[in-house]
């Protein structure tokens, strides 16, 4: 049996995934660069308390989004691997719906597509049976 549906959506998920860890990394490291802050500053729309507030959530929490972000990368390209030549398809759907979980709930938003993709090939590995040869 072919798994092309669950290898194509896990090879995108990962793709997903792998670009939004770089989004979420070079956005972080762009929130620590003085230039970036001084101009953040200097809009009148925002008060200094909240600048602060949200500028050291963004510097805490953008690490720890970027690493979840990477694990869901992984974990896709490690379940298209295992789905290739059908080897392990009960593994892979566990994997992918375990890294659609991880990826949903702690990315904070920045996963969804990817955790939906990761889902749908998940549950498509384990619901397809192979053909039973007579």
């Amino acid at each position: 049996m072919k798994r092309t549906a669950e290898i194509v959506l896990s090879i995108i998920g990962a793709v997903l995934n792998g670009l939004a860890a770089i989004l979420v990394i070079f956005f972080t490291i762009a929130m620590k660069s003085q230039s970036i802050i001084d101009q953040l500053k200097n809009d009148a729309s925002i008060r200094e308390a909240d600048f602060q507030t949200v500028l050291h959530t963004i510097q805490t929490l953008g690490w720890g989004i970027a690493v979840v972000l990477i694990i869901g990368t992984v974990i896709g390209i490690v379940a298209a691997v295992q789905l290739r030549n059908n080897k392990r398809p009960k593994l892979s759907g566990i994997l992918l719906i375990i890294g659609a979980l991880l990826v949903f709930f702690f990315t904070v938003g920045f996963g969804v597509l990817p955790a939906l993709l990761y889902l749908i090939a998940g549950i498509l590995s384990l619901v397809r049976k192979p053909p039973v040869i007579v």
